[in-house]
């Protein structure tokens, strides 16, 4: 999309888990009629992405289609099997690619000089070498279209569950991460190596989403936002007089008091922390780079400050039983988080934990549609792999035994009068749920949930 307006083409944006609530994407095809279609997409939105591919092509069969994101890239020629309307694939960091690609479409380009590049030629698939990433002075050329993104309304959410839904924009001020963590598919892309925006061109752009579109929440999706003490810091200093709302992602060893208290009074509602474990073996083989009582001594930091935490955990990871299991639920228990969620470990493309597994033979399908890490998240929901402690029934009591520990803290909790006794919270968290999954399989997992006991 940056590119398509730096080419000065006519275009369109759709975001199938956006603008499906109200646009229909048949609609926009057939008033648009595009010639090229750009698809990006992650391992749990492949059945959507292939389902719209499909459609494209029957519609304008003309169009060409290249697509690009972190399933493409990870499994490039695997996705051109599967997805036969595909015509070209970007492998890696895009802009760049999808510039040269486009010159090549006006004849000014080989094909084969285009790094990053997959394509069908003759019957057969052909690759080009890997595309470098920019420097982090070329990313500040790449701005995003807002004005498009925004074209058919705002987008809402809510920062704090207990909030109203508000218009709510995300931001990222630093692509990549430098941790090694195995669940993780971001050096896929990103190839482990964090490249930060200057803080002045990240707060030119929220003060102009600010004053051009009324938004006082903003989700920063940085993997890690608190990588550099003093870069936050001064984030800090700058955002404080806008008064906005915030909320980040952030590692328990990487933040500090004083820079939650700076955090705190910019407007941070909420620290996201990626706790995954309470068992140390499990932590150190995920390479988390953490300890229990660095996730104690975070969380205990948070509380203190005032700002709300976010545990997010994970179970059925490699090396764990559910003796570890345990040990996680006593922890939630302890460092008592405002907010949980938890995943089941699933094997991303591109993550060291895909590798282990296909390895070792325990990757138990490659239906796509089932890769999500949550039974919330589709009907029918299928583990997609086993480890070396656990088979997928084990997986599932796990993730039930975690929520059942923790639905029964939240009785406790200062929010307990907002997620049992609120009419808001059913209206904005459990119905869309119902409707996702269908209510016999919500009504089997709220047994589940309050049943299942170790």
């Amino acid at each position: 999309m940056t590119i398509a307006n730096k080419k000065q083409y006519s275009y369109e944006f759709y975001d199938e888990d956006h603008h499906s609530k109200f646009l229909p994407l048949d609609d926009v095809i057939q008033q648009f009629r595009p010639e090229l279609y750009a698809v990006t997409f992650m391992t749990p939105q492949y059945y959507e992405a292939f389902k719209a591919i499909k459609r494209f092509k029957e519609l304008t069969p003309q169009a060409k289609i290249i697509v690009g994101g972190p399933h493409p890239s990870a499994l490039p020629e695997d996705t051109l099997k599967e997805i036969k309307d595909i015509d070209f694939l970007c492998k890696g960091e895009g802009e760049k690619t999808f510039e040269d690609f486009l010159d090549f479409l006006k004849n000014k380009k080989s094909l084969n000089d285009i790094d990053g590049l997959y394509y069908h030629e003759k019957g057969q698939i052909f690759s080009n070498r890997l595309r470098e990433l920019m420097s982090k002075e070329e990313l500040e050329e790449y701005r995003v279209d807002w004005n498009k993104i925004l074209e058919y309304g705002p987008y809402k959410q809510k920062l704090v569950y207990t909030d109203k839904i508000e218009r709510a924009l995300s931001v990222i001020t630093t692509r990549g991460c430098p941790f090694q963590c195995t669940f993780c598919d971001e050096g896929n892309i990103w190839q482990r190596k964090a490249r930060m925006r200057t803080i002045e061109s990240v707060i030119d752009e929220i003060k102009w989403l600010h004053r051009n579109f009324k938004t006082n929440h903003f989700n920063i999706l940085d993997d890690t936002f608190t990588l550099n003490k003093s870069r936050v810091i001064q984030f800090c200093n700058k955002i404080t007089p806008l008064k906005i709302k915030f909320r980040i992602t952030a590692k328990t060893t990487t933040i500090d008091k004083e820079m939650l208290q700076n955090l705190k009074e910019a407007g941070c509602q909420v620290v996201a922390f990626g706790v995954e474990s309470g068992d140390e073996n499990v932590l150190r083989l995920m390479k988390k780079k953490q300890t229990i009582a660095d996730i104690k001594h975070a969380f205990k930091l948070t509380h203190e400050v005032g700002i709300s935490s976010y545990a997010l955990c994970m179970v059925g990871n490699i090396g764990e039983d559910m003796n570890a299991v345990k040990k996680t639920a006593k922890l939630i228990k302890e460092i008592k988080p405002d907010f949980f969620s938890c995943s089941i470990m699933t094997p991303y493309p591109g993550s060291e934990n895909y590798k282990i597994c296909k390895k070792n033979g325990w990757i138990l399908h490659y239906n796509w549609e089932h890769w999500v890490p949550s039974v919330l998240k589709i009907k029918n929901f299928k583990v997609v792999s086993r480890t070396d402690k656990m088979d997928d029934k084990d997986m599932l009591n796990a993730y039930y035994f975690i929520n059942r520990s923790v639905l029964f803290n939240r009785f406790t909790g200062k929010y307990t009068n907002f997620f049992f006794f609120n009419f808001r919270f059913y209206i904005n968290e459990v119905f869309p749920r119902v409707k996702t999954i269908g209510v016999k399989s919500f009504l089997l997992h709220f047994i589940n949930v309050i049943s299942k006991k170790a």
